[in-house]
């Protein structure tokens, strides 16, 4: 079987390692820049399951680079259409597309591309970051979950959460995507505007009382505008995203907050965003969401160019 991973950030290079460990033939797609760094180089992971692979094979485009059986869309949203566009004259008739990503808008975006029964979505669970050109190190679990809202996923599908589960990985096919997807949107949302918001780590937002109660009324929000697009979000799955929020480590920054440290852009179309056009389809008051869209409308495409003074 052959693996095409779109995106080689530290989600992508995790996936792709765990796979190639897992026996299969893996091509990592990145950027030109980063191909000559990581074409024939040794990567590593560091973690629970962590792994060395003396060689790995990197392109600068998947159009040059035959066909596969699969393709594991590991990129942010605001590129995931990109991406999709230029990996599809890659599958094979019978492939797969596969998308990961934290958020709820990666199936439709990607509906309109091609036979849902191509298709798979999931969400990530790991906590990951780049430690070198070819080294990531993650937290958290080693846990891959994927599923088709319409229809069963097809082998190909079946196959790469096979050889995931080989590794030690916990793998596998959700008969309700959409339930995970938004269940861990609950988290995912509150923590990236919180911890930007704030510019606070977790150990901070979710163990001040007043912030806590800011927590809170983010996971209503989310889970609202869930319910309202038909998930059957559960008070408990409200109650245990909180837990899981004040047991993060307490360095933990969400992705959205690296990338408003680092000056790049932001997903926050995806994430409050997402929410705050939600509650607006729906007529439910998301003020929290609303407000972290807003405050943080002059980040989204990276650090803002101050005026110039009068």
């Amino acid at each position: 079987m052959r693996v095409a991973i779109v995106g080689s950030g530290a989600i992508g290079l995790l996936y792709g390692g765990w796979l190639q460990s897992a026996g299969l033939d893996v091509v990592f797609v990145t950027r030109p820049g980063r191909q000559a760094a990581l074409d024939g180089a040794t990567l590593t992971a560091e973690g629970r399951l962590s792994f060395r692979l003396e060689r790995v094979s990197a392109v600068g485009d998947v159009a040059n680079a035959g066909s596969f059986d699969a393709i594991i869309l590991a990129v942010k949203l605001y590129d995931l259409a990109a991406a999709a566009a230029q990996a599809l004259p890659a599958l094979a008739p019978a492939g797969a597309l596969v998308a990961v990503q934290n958020g709820v808008s990666a199936y439709g975006i990607l509906r309109p591309l091609l036979d849902p029964s191509k298709l798979a979505i999931g969400p990530v669970f790991a906590a990951t970051r780049l430690t070198g050109s070819s080294s990531v190190a993650y937290a958290g679990a080693d846990r891959v979950t994927l599923g088709n809202p319409e229809c069963k996923v097809s082998p190909a599908v079946d196959e790469l959460v096979r050889r995931w589960a080989s590794v030690g990985v916990t793998a596998e096919i959700a008969e309700d995507i959409d339930d995970v997807i938004w269940t861990k949107f609950l988290g995912f949302a509150t923590n990236a505007a919180l911890t930007s918001l704030g510019r606070l780590p977790a150990g901070v937002v979710y163990h001040t009382p007043e912030l806590v109660e800011l927590a809170k009324q983010s996971i209503r929000e989310v889970a609202s505008v869930g319910r309202a697009e038909g998930i059957a979000i559960t008070g408990d799955a409200e109650e245990m995203t909180l837990r899981i929020l004040q047991s993060l480590p307490p360095a933990t920054v969400a992705s959205m907050r690296q990338d408003l440290d680092a000056g790049k852009r932001l997903e926050l179309d995806f994430i409050s965003g997402e929410i705050d056009r939600l509650g607006h389809k729906h007529g439910i008051a998301t003020p929290l969401h609303s407000l972290a869209y807003r405050l943080l409308q002059p980040f989204r495409d990276g650090a803002p160019t101050a005026a110039p003074r009068a």
